[in-house]
């Protein structure tokens, strides 16, 4: 059998490399763009069953009804790993090369690609070469050699390819049959070598539904479900199983409309529609942060898509560094698992148009977002967050109010706490106690922390700090550094000797006790930072806590439980407050401070040694009078 070698034009020669940098079911996506940006209206996600019937053998097949390829366009397109009418462009251009990408290298026996104009139909088949490892379009011997041929019969691979057009293509459309490595391969089992693909379909539907915000109108876009993934003899056998119910049959499979993770969140087409509210928070920057809060009613159908909450970054259509985890929504300040697991937030930045806009734009590889607003080009996503928390939409400040309930600190605990520790403060350098905060208008920021409100409250700048002016040099300011005077920064780099110094006092830390369910790790973590609250959160729940308690209150008469259980819990407030407090004596940028040694994981360690602990409980409670059994430790 001889090739045609696939040719490179305007691309690299590393195809497995760039498929590496592919996220899982990235064919997919991949694919349904193509399909859309060839007009297609009905798009298919379903299985070749001649095969299944022929051969016992499940290859996906794709198929979109959009304008089709003639026999010189499949030739060119596939024969030209960046050619076809879409070549590589700006950096927001879909460049052409995705699907052949994302899909040759695990497909190596063969992609069949037929494709209708008019009526006529035309078939290539493209493989890899097993003597040259190139990647080529197959000469058909029956066909004179031919690359690009009417599509025939294939007893070999149990397919008549003339009979594979699906009802939704009439004179028009594209079908895309995967191969995988061998003929005997059960391609709709995705890519074998990433475990997230090995499910037959309803990885698919949720990939599909998480990474597209929305879909066009107009367009139907549907995936063949199965109704028992993981054991194939109850996969469906025919094209009815597959996607309806027979009577007298359990049913095998059914076609799964998508309508985009918007539609998915909002339950817009359930018929008992659950009470979303949603709105959208203008931020710094031209980006906006989209939220959808589920306040009744179920979260959404498991079935079409991921029924949790999270977080996303939307380019165009599409969803980008998606995330579910505790960390993020700390951020936020929103650690009530209530409030948690029902809150969405979608941060949609301005794309990249330099020199007038900075934004986001896609890696080649259409798997993550690079950002010009920071100088590593990394997605500023925390700095986002936290300035949507400082503009928190009052429908969520009032889901949080009902979650935290009447867990809030006790009046001046913190005061009280301070006090205590007031002789401490002077080993520290009197880091919280008497130094401020200072801001320099005409100068430099010195150690100014972008989330301290301005002077006179909340609503008087009516500004946030934006951590991402460009400085003086025109270099842009990653989200890890300290930001510049809200006032006026753009007089960086003026007269340092006149400029002017603003004072705004730090405030400590609020001590609060939560639920288990608060916490990133609700069995270990015993403390974690919540920077825009000001708040430490203690895990009320927590094993160390709870053994002192149960500890010192067998020590004492049953009458006294509850002094003790409240002097016990005031001894690691005052702990956790002061190993916080001291973090400030450290040489470090606040990033690095909040994120390394004020972590759940660093706090947590902090507060887990006894003897320190029992040798201050055993002088807080002395005027109780003697414990029981004075002599054990």
């Amino acid at each position: 059998m001889a090739f045609k070698p696939v040719q490179y034009k305007e691309v690299q020669n590393f195809i497995n490399r760039a498929y590496n940098e592919c996220q899982a079911f990235q064919w997919a996506r991949e694919t349904l763009k193509n399909a859309l940006e060839a007009g297609a209206t009905q798009v298919h996600f379903g299985v070749e069953y001649q095969a299944v019937t022929n051969l016992g053998v499940y290859r996906r097949l794709i198929a979109d009804n959009g304008k089709g390829m003639t026999s010189k366009q499949l030739y060119d397109y596939f024969s030209y790993a960046g050619s076809g009418e879409k070549r590589i462009g700006g950096e927001h251009d879909n460049f052409g090369i995705g699907a052949k990408i994302s899909l040759m290298p695990w497909n190596t026996y063969g992609l069949v690609i037929v494709s209708w104009v008019e009526g006529s139909a035309s078939m290539i088949w493209i493989q890899k070469d097993p003597r040259t490892g190139e990647y080529g379009l197959r000469d058909f011997e029956e066909f004179d050699d031919e690359n690009v041929v009417e599509p025939f019969i294939d007893r070999a691979h149990g397919c008549d390819w003339r009979k594979v057009k699906p009802d939704i293509i009439d004179q028009h459309g594209t079908v895309i049959v995967l191969l995988g490595d061998r003929p005997e391969d059960d391609t709709v089992l995705g890519d074998p070598s990433r475990t997230t693909e090995t499910s037959a379909s309803k990885n698919l539907i949720h990939y599909l539904n998480h990474r597209f915000w929305t879909l066009p109108d107009g367009v139907e876009v549907t995936v063949n479900r199965f109704m028992n993934d993981t054991h194939k003899p109850h996969w469906p056998r025919t094209t009815h199983e597959g996607r309806s119910s027979i009577e007298g049959i359990p049913r095998k499979g059914a076609y799964i409309g998508l309508y985009g993770g918007r539609t998915h969140i909002t339950q817009e087409r359930k018929r008992d529609k659950a009470e979303v509210c949603a709105g959208t928070v203008a931020l710094s920057n031209r980006t906006r942060a989209h939220w959808f809060l589920l306040r009744s009613g179920d979260l959404p159908d498991a079935a079409q898509g991921p029924n949790h909450s999270f977080i996303g970054v939307l380019y165009k259509d599409e969803l980008y560094n998606v995330t579910s985890h505790h960390s993020a929504y700390r951020t936020m300040g929103v650690t009530p698992q209530v409030v948690r697991s029902r809150l969405w937030v979608i941060i949609e930045p301005p794309l990249d148009n330099p020199p007038d806009v900075r934004g986001v734009y896609p890696e080649s590889a259409r798997s993550a977002l690079k950002c010009s607003l920071t100088a590593d080009l990394s997605l500023p996503v925390n700095d986002w967050l936290a300035e949507f928390a400082r503009h928190m939409p009052e429908e969520i400040r009032q889901a949080l109010a009902a979650a935290f309930g009447e867990q809030r600190e006790e009046s001046g605990l913190t005061s009280k706490l301070m006090e205590r520790l007031a002789q401490y403060l002077q080993l520290w350098g009197k880091k919280f106690k008497q130094r401020k905060l200072m801001v320099v208008e005409g100068g430099g920021a010195e150690s100014m922390d972008p989330h301290t409100p301005l002077p006179g409250g909340p609503g008087v700048s009516g500004d946030p700090v934006d951590p991402l002016l460009p400085d003086r040099q025109g270099e842009r300011r990653t989200h890890t550094l300290s930001a510049r005077t809200p006032n006026d920064p753009h007089l960086e780099g003026g007269d340092q000797k006149n400029a002017k110094r603003i004072e705004h006092p730090r405030q400590p830390p609020r001590i609060v006790w939560r639920e288990k369910t608060d916490f990133e790790d609700p069995e270990n973590h015993f403390a974690q930072w919540i920077d825009a609250q000001n708040v430490i959160q203690l895990n009320e729940h927590h094993r160390i806590i709870i053994e002192q308690i149960e500890r010192w209150q067998a020590r004492y008469p049953d009458y006294l439980a509850e002094e003790v259980f409240i002097k016990v819990r005031e001894v690691y407030q005052a702990a956790v407050l002061s190993v916080f407090l001291a973090t400030e004596a450290l040489s470090l940028g606040k990033f690095d401070r909040d994120k390394r040694f004020r972590s759940p994981d660093a706090l947590t360690v902090a507060l887990l040694g006894y003897f320190r602990e029992d040798e201050i409980l055993r002088q807080q409670l002395s005027y109780l009078g003697k414990a029981k059994g004075e002599s054990v430790a």
